[in-house]
C-alpha cells in the first residue's frame, strides 16, 4: 500500500506529464478547447433543472436557487464518475506502456483522476459566479466557507485515487469490471443525495434509505460538503469531515492494496 503511494511520490513529474498529455490530447483540433469540459454537466444541469423546477416542482426546503444547488453537486460528481470511468479503462488503454518494464503503471488511474480534477477546476469560476449572482439577487447562499471548497477536493482526491488503482488493476482481469462500473455510477447518482438534499420530508418515510445513503454510500459526505460549503456557506459538520477522511482512507488503502496484489500479473494480462 505503501509502495504504490511511494512510486506515485517519485515518479510525480512523469504523473504530471501525464495529465499534461492527456488534456493535451482531449483538446487538440477543438476550437472551443476546454470549454466542452463544461458541456456535459451543462447539459445535465438544464435537463435536471427543467424536470425538478418545471415539471415536478418538488419541494425541497433550502434549496433555492435550484439551480445553484444542483450545480454544487452535479460538478463534483462528474468529477468522480468521469475519474472512476476512464481510471478503470486506463490501463488496458495504455498495453503499449504497461509492457515497458520499467514504466509505473499506477501513474495511469492517478492521471485520469487529476486531469479530470483540472476539468473540474475549469468549472469552479462558472458555480462562483452563479453563487455571486444569486446573493446579489437575495438568496441566502454561498459565504465565507467556500475558502474549504479545496480541503473537500483534498479529502475527496485519495478515495478516488484508491478506487480508480483498484478498479484499473480488476478491469485488466476481468473485462465486464467496467460495464459494472458504468451501471453502478449510474445508479449512486440517484443514492447520493445531489438533485435532493437528504433531510428531503418525503425520505423520511424511509429511515433505513436514509441510514444506507448517509452511511454506506463513500460519495454522500463529499456530495454534502460541497454543498455546504459552496451553497449553504456553512461549516460541514464534525460527522461529515469524520466520514470524508474515513472513506478517504479505506478507500485508498483498499484500493492501492488490490493494485499491489494484482500488479505482478498486469503486464500478461493486458
Amino acid at each position: 500500500m505503501t509502495k504504490v503511494a511511494d512510486s506515485l511520490f517519485r515518479f510525480r513529474g512523469l504523473l504530471a506529464t501525464l495529465v499534461s498529455r492527456e488534456l493535451k490530447a482531449r483538446y487538440r483540433g477543438s476550437v472551443l478547447g476546454f470549454f466542452w469540459s463544461l458541456v456535459t454537466p451543462l447539459l445535465l444541469l438544464g435537463v435536471y433543472t427543467f424536470v425538478f423546477s418545471v415539471v415536478f416542482k418538488p419541494r425541497f426546503e433550502g434549496t433555492n436557487p435550484y439551480v445553484l444547488f444542483l450545480m454544487t453537486g452535479l460538478f463534483p460528481w462528474t468529477w468522480v464518475a468521469t475519474s472512476l470511468m476512464e481510471g478503470t479503462q486506463s490501463l488496458t488503454g495504455n498495453a503499449g506502456l504497461i509492457r515497458k518494464a520499467v514504466f509505473p503503471a499506477e501513474v495511469l488511474p492517478m492521471a485520469s483522476v487529476l486531469s479530470n480534477l483540472v476539468h473540474l477546476l475549469f468549472a469552479v469560476p462558472i458555480l462562483v459566479a452563479g453563487l455571486i449572482v444569486g446573493r446579489v439577487l437575495g438568496f441566502p447562499i454561498g459565504g465565507w466557507a467556500v475558502v474549504l471548497f479545496p480541503v473537500v477536493v483534498a479529502l475527496q482526491l485519495p478515495a478516488l485515487g484508491g478506487l480508480s488503482l483498484g478498479l484499473a488493476a480488476l478491469n485488466v482481469h476481468f473485462k465486464d469490471v467496467k460495464d459494472i462500473v458504468a451501471n453502478l455510477l449510474a445508479l449512486l447518482f440517484y443514492l447520493t443525495p445531489i438533485i435532493y438534499p437528504l433531510d428531503y420530508e418525503s425520505l423520511k418515510k424511509y429511515p433505513a434509505l436514509i441510514w444506507a445513503i448517509e452511511w454506506l454510500n463513500p460519495f454522500t459526505p463529499y456530495a454534502r460538503a460541497y454543498q455546504a460549503v459552496l451553497f449553504q456557506g456553512v461549516l460541514p459538520s464534525v460527522q461529515i469531515w469524520i466520514q470524508m477522511v474515513g472513506w478517504g482512507v479505506v478507500l485508498w488503502l483498499a484500493g492501492s492494496w488490490l493494485y499491489g496484489r494484482l500488479s505482478d500479473s498486469l503486464v500478461e494480462a493486458v
